[in-house]
């Protein structure tokens, strides 16, 4: 549980993270105690039935979010809301940080000055690169570049600092600001004519697949070798296309920069205990291993100034991140604020970016230059795919690479196709940073490749719906990489379902009115296929029972705004019949002192696992985060409630004999036994209240076969798709259940890239004012595969928050990279033209799909129902603009003028 203080009890504690392999302590402690006090209040007003929570009162369902109410009422739950003196253990004394930061790209920085505060605002602290190199700081986090644009040096970034400015407080702070920023006195430059060659990021992604010759990543043991001649193959038969009977179709995109816009720009605070060695961090953030493990490394040089304790050295409170979409996924907010800790003298340092800072230096989704050419023959069927992503990463490397890689490993969408060449790469350069963005360089992959199906049906005259039926995936179907299709992906019932549906059935009904009000009108149809997990997964959860009867749930899961919380609170209902009361995200010290290794050289060891901790990704929570808490109820029932029904009743049974109805346990031929007398024999008989799992997923989830001591002796022992489950009394000192066996998933699926896929198709119903250029989204109607919805308002609101994103990226925003965007440091809102409730039809509609056959299990919909809007609209443009094709983003009010003359 949560101690009075908000911070858990169990921080102190020495761990080693799984995922960094870090020599040092790194400690995170999960949500701020006020959700944790509305939670115990609204137990306290009362629950129907016993023990269930207000917010979900019925076993595996919701009235409302977990976190509703603390949100509304203006709890403290976002890193911006603390202040030192929320925090007991902490010194009060807080300083304020600001960066000089730089707003030019193309100019030697020859000083910096803030002479002209008056005496009374001079900062007490200043850190530039300088200070750094004398005190032997190091760049942590996978950072490649130096945290400052050293004097006499050119800037490596637009936004990169030149020094940060320390104030004693928030008054002084605020005072000084006015003062200091836009002011461009702050930095000299000199320009200077040098370049910087663009180079890229490590490493290039390039993917070839020639079924007739069944080559591809997966089947190919000499796929490098091979790889050049079948990809200049393929490269040939393109080029001789005629010669095929085949007709190629060929665009050139373009994409722009995009912000995430979250609600909350990025805040934090940071104390470095000089007395302990130790430093401390409250964040929102996606990633809180990864930060505290970079921000570890700044300290980790054997002469540094501020050396870190092995033991216990660096301890994260999570918060809510208020927004993410994967902007504070490997954000660099966390190093600078680690590095600049140690500055303040010993008092707490905060740090909260204004809406400028946040648009001139967090992670945007990136420029992208795309092109591809698909070749159809004359039936219709496609025969070839060839396509190349360039993505503007910036000058930090952060996951560009990795999003530019999905691009290429998604350029099939939902189509089987037999030959493909497909490559990408991130450039680093000197422009905004780039990262993960909703989509993950899916959104980029499937504008192209579904505007392409769109003119090659308009070139063969058929349906857009029959041209695609035509080329499905289906389960003999592969991917790019020969990975097989093992989820029903039920995209002929997406189709279906889109195509009977009275906004295409009516189109050109409506469009000919529109016609008549001298507008123009049009609807486009569009398919996504986004991948969700990554190439190899591994996930932990746990539940905890509490002694007044209630249960927790533990996770190192983030809720990014997704309503993750809520949904896991659901997960221990289907094997203990109640819903979580609480919820401990973040929670990464609970499962690091499981002490798991994925090292090879211990392959043979009772904790060893395939994949420790993986991506923190918001579309993981309902496939994977919610299988292994869901998992973790089942090794609860097993290890702990199940002894405790034997004990009362005194005869045995298994865990199939149990059922949950209203609160109580029935067993056929007994009395309904109370949840409060199972919870009394748990502790009187100290059998396990906490359980912990883990899971491995590369293609499939690892197989682990387990024995149950309160099993029946004819079957001690079951196979979970767990590969490790410790129970105890004591949350640090948990005890495996023995692993009989261990079935990991067959090498070759580590070659799959992805191998999980929510589908989602759209129509998208656009008018046009060809007086103005003005577009307008009238309608909109997605169909979703999400297989299980655990909570079905969480889906809707993730399906109508992807829309209005999508609309914003398809007609409204951009973030230029030239000196006037936001790099310069004066972007705000005022600017960026955010999608507004205007902009967004009102009569959108999800239709979300049943289960398909042998569906268990939910799938990551985070972004899958944005990912086919703006492809849909690029195509309603092209029926209303007269088959006019618009291959940039943002389409812009200019753009469509220009078409229509």
């Amino acid at each position: 549980m949560l101690a009075d203080d908000g911070v858990d009890q169990h921080k102190r504690r020495f761990i080693r993270t799984l995922a960094g392999g870090s020599a040092v302590g790194l400690t995170v402690s999960s949500l701020p105690a006020s959700l944790a006090a509305n939670a115990r209040e609204l137990e306290r007003t009362g629950a129907s039935p016993a023990y269930q929570p207000s917010w979900a009162p019925e076993p595996g369902k919701a009235v409302q979010r977990i976190d509703g109410l603390p949100k509304v009422l203006g709890q403290k739950l976002y890193a911006r809301d603390f202040r030192a003196k929320d925090i007991p253990a902490w010194p009060n004394k807080e300083y304020i940080v600001h960066p000089l930061r730089c707003d030019r790209i193309d100019s030697v920085v020859t000083g910096y000055s803030y002479s002209m505060l008056p005496k009374a605002l001079q900062p007490i602290a200043v850190v530039d690169a300088a200070k750094l190199a004398a005190d032997n700081m190091s760049l942590g986090g996978g950072m490649s570049k130096p945290f400052f644009t050293a004097i006499n040096k050119m800037p490596d970034y637009y936004g990169q600092p030149v020094a940060l400015l320390i104030f004693s407080s928030f008054d002084v702070y605020r005072k000084a600001l006015k003062i200091l920023q836009f002011n461009k006195q702050c930095i000299a430059y000199q320009f200077s004519s040098a370049s910087q060659p663009v180079s890229d990021y490590s490493p290039n992604s390039n993917y070839v697949r020639d079924a007739a010759q069944g080559f591809s990543k997966v089947a190919s043991d000499d796929y490098a070798t091979r790889y050049p001649a079948i990809a200049n193959s393929i490269r040939d038969d393109i080029a001789s296309a005629d010669d095929l009977g085949w007709q190629c179709f060929h665009q050139k995109f373009k994409t722009q920069v995009m912000d995430p816009m979250f609600m909350e720009p990025e805040a934090g605070l940071a104390w470095y205990d000089s007395q302990k060695n130790k430093l401390h961090l409250l964040l929102g953030t996606q990633s809180p291993v990864g930060d505290i493990a970079g921000a570890a490394e700044i300290f980790s040089a054997d002469n540094c100034a501020y050396p870190l304790y092995k033991d216990d050295a660096v301890e994260l409170i999570s918060c809510y991140p208020g927004g993410g979409f994967g902007g504070r996924d490997k954000s660099y907010f966390t190093m600078y604020l680690a590095m600049a800790a140690p500055y303040a003298k010993g008092a707490v340092l905060r740090w909260s970016h204004t809406r400028f800072e946040q648009f001139q230096v967090g992670l945007k989704r990136h420029k992208t230059d795309f092109w591809e050419t698909l070749a159809f023959d004359k039936s219709g069927r496609m025969q070839a795919l060839e396509c190349d992503f360039v993505m503007n990463g910036g000058g930090r490397e952060n996951l560009s690479p990795y999003v530019a890689q999905l691009a290429a490993l998604s350029s099939f969408c939902a189509y089987d196709i037999p030959k493909a060449v497909a490559t990408a790469k991130a450039t680093n350069t000197k422009d905004i940073l780039g990262g993960s963005q909703r989509g993950f360089g899916g959104p980029q992959a499937f504008l192209a490749i579904e505007t392409l199906i769109d003119e090659a049906a308009y070139y063969f005259k058929k349906s857009p719906f029959n041209l695609r039926r035509k080329n499905l995936l289906t389960s003999n179907s592969q991917t790019i990489t020969g990975a097989p299709i093992t989820q029903d992906l039920q995209l002929t019932e997406i189709l279906d379902q889109l195509e009977v549906h009275s906004l295409w059935r009516d189109r050109k009904k409506v469009q000919r009115e529109y016609r008549r009000e001298g507008l123009r009108y049009g609807v486009g149809l569009a398919l996504s296929n986004e991948a969700y997990g990554t190439s190899g997964d591994g996930m932990f959860g746990g539940v905890q029972l509490n002694r007044d009867g209630t249960l927790t749930v533990r996770t190192p899961y983030i809720d990014m705004g997704n309503g993750a919380a809520t949904a896991l609170g659901l997960a221990p209902a289907r094997y203990l019949g109640l819903n979580a009361s609480h919820i401990k995200m973040g929670d990464a010290a609970y499962f690091d002192a499981l002490g798991l290794t994925t090292s090879s050289s211990q392959s043979s060891a009772d904790n060893y696992v395939i994949k420790a901790s993986g991506s923190a990704s918001a579309c993981l929570g309902a496939f994977y985060q919610y299988h292994v808490v869901e998992q973790a109820g089942l090794a609860f029932l097993l290890e702990a409630v199940l002894p405790a029904v034997i004990h009362l009743l005194g005869r045995t049974l298994s865990h199939d004999d149990l059922r949950w109805q209203d609160g109580y346990c029935i067993v056929e031929g007994q009395s309904p036994i109370d949840w409060s007398s199972i919870v009394a024999v748990i502790f009187d008989q100290r059998l396990p209240t906490y359980a912990a799992v883990h899971a491995s997923f590369v293609g499939q989830f690892s197989l682990g076969n387990f024995r149950f001591s309160a099993l029946t002796k004819i079957n001690p022992s079951l196979t979970l798709p767990l590969d490790y489950i410790a129970v105890g009394t004591d949350e640090f000192n948990l005890q495996p259940v023995k692993r009989l066996k261990v079935v990991n998933p067959p090498p070759e699926a580590f070659n799959y890239g992805r191998s999980t896929y929510a589908p989602c198709g759209a129509l998208v119903a656009v008018m046009v004012n060809p007086n103005t250029g003005d577009v307008r989204v009238r309608d909109c109607v997605s169909v979703l595969s999400a297989g299980v919805q655990h909570c079905p308002e969480l889906i809707s609101g993730q399906s109508q928050g992807g829309v209005a994103m999508a609309i914003g990226y398809a007609l409204l925003e951009d973030c230029p990279i030239s000196a006037d965007g936001p790099g310069n440091g004066l972007w705000n809102l005022n600017r960026y033209h955010l999608a507004k409730m205007a902009d967004v039809p009102k009569n959108q509609q999800l239709i979300v799909l049943p289960p398909g056959k042998g569906e268990t299990t939910a799938r990551g919909i985070a972004e899958a129902v944005m990912c086919p809007i703006a492809p849909a609209i690029l195509n309603a443009l092209a029926m209303a603009i007269d088959g006019h094709r618009f291959t940039q983003l943002p389409v812009k009010n200019s753009h469509i003028l220009e078409a229509l003359a």
